[in-house]
Formats: C-alpha cells, sequence, structure tokens
C-alpha cells in the first residue's frame, strides 16, 4: 500500500488535492446527521427506527465531500476510502455500542451482479474497517437474493416494495440475538428495515443498524 501511494500518490476524493485518500480540509466539512443544536426541538434526522429494526445512527450528512467521497467509494472503484471513512464515523459508533453493547457486525449485502461490477461489497469494507478498531466480529450472513432497481429518488414505500423478498439469510447460518447492520447511507431506512426483517424471521431479537451518510 505504502509503495503504491509513492508510485502513485493519492488524490482527495473530497476535493481532488494529491497527499491523501480524504485531506483534513475535506474531513472537517463533514457535518453531524445529529446537530446538537436539534436536541429536544426537532426530529433528530441521524436517528431512525422501524418495526424490526429497533434504531439506526448515521454519522454524517450525505452532502458536499462527504457525498462524493461515498461516491467513490460506491461507484469509483476506490476501496481504500473505507478506511478513511470508518475512522471518521467511529466515535458515532462508539456512541451507539455504549446504547447497544458488542454486538457482531452484519453488512448489507450486495447482488452477486453488482459485486461481479465493483469488486467489492462497500458495506462489507466499511464493516471490516469498523471491526479492525473495535474487535467487533463481521458476521457475513445475509445475501442479497434478487436483483433491484436503484433506491435513489424513490419514495419509502416504493423502497420497501422494489426491496421486498430482495434480502436472505445465507445457508446455514444463524444470526446472533443482537446484532448491528452497516451500510454506506441512509435515506429513509427501507433497506436497513428490510435486512432487519429477515434477521428477526431468522432468529435475531434485536437489530441495530449504522451508516455512515444520512441523506434527507
Amino acid at each position: 500500500m505504502a509503495l503504491l501511494d509513492v508510485l502513485l500518490p493519492p488524490s482527495c476524493a473530497g476535493c481532488g488535492r494529491y497527499g491523501s485518500l480524504l485531506c483534513a480540509a475535506c474531513r472537517a466539512t463533514f457535518r453531524s446527521a445529529s446537530p446538537a443544536a436539534a436536541v429536544f426541538v426537532q426530529a433528530d434526522a441521524g436517528i431512525v427506527t422501524g418495526e424490526a429494526l429497533t434504531l439506526a445512527v448515521a454519522a454524517f450528512r450525505y452532502e458536499g465531500p462527504l457525498r462524493r467521497t461515498l461516491a467513490r467509494l460506491k461507484y469509483g472503484g476506490a476501496p481504500r476510502l473505507a478506511g478513511p471513512l470508518a475512522r471518521a464515523a467511529l466515535p458515532d459508533l462508539q456512541r451507539l455500542l455504549d446504547l447497544s453493547g458488542p454486538a457482531p457486525l452484519v453488512p448489507v449485502p450486495v447482488h452477486r451482479d453488482r459485486l461481479r461490477q465493483r469488486g467489492y461489497n462497500q458495506a462489507r469494507l466499511l464493516a471490516d474497517a469498523f471491526a479492525q478498531a473495535t474487535d467487533l466480529p463481521v458476521v457475513d450472513c445475509l445475501v442479497r437474493e434478487r436483483a433491484t432497481v436503484r433506491q435513489h429518488g424513490l419514495d419509502r414505500a416504493r423502497r420497501l416494495a422494489n426491496l421486498r423478498a430482495a434480502f436472505g439469510v445465507r445457508r446455514g447460518a444463524r444470526p446472533p440475538p443482537s446484532v448491528i447492520l452497516v451500510d454506506d447511507i441512509l435515506t429513509t431506512a427501507a433497506t436497513l428495515e428490510a435486512c432487519a426483517a429477515v434477521l428477526v424471521e431468522a432468529g435475531a431479537t434485536i437489530v441495530y443498524g449504522f451508516a455512515i451518510g444520512r441523506e434527507v
């Protein structure tokens, strides 16, 4: 990795400056999805709940340099961005862990066709990076059983319909009683809710969620 950086210096995914994958200036622009000024005044944009999903938390607002960085991770063939993003979001994950207690990390799966196109699942990369920092295990027990259309632009009802029967538990796997789903972007929480429903049906009792960005 160090040799690669010498031969091909990285450029910041947020602004394009050479020198690092995610520069300090762009990192400083990341705004909390749960601003302190909103506490007890309005709904917290960084927190959602569901029927099967107990609680989901997002670290940052999906905007500006963070939006560009997540797009590079997801669509731009830049898997190394998972590390810097996970480090930036780690304090928010730790706050969730203070509530949930230690729990295995379950990455939201991508369909095999998309995995073949990208070469990786960005949620798995983020889960692996969080696991290295927290010593929590990664339990890759979910599969995406059918391809779906892109969720962008769909409202919550259409997202839920799009995801119906899209997820399943990997054959022979049994989810732990308490888990934390990991994804890159949280919008309506339809994806996390669909995954949580499958996990609960398979035996999980409490399902939390964590995402890097929150699109509102």
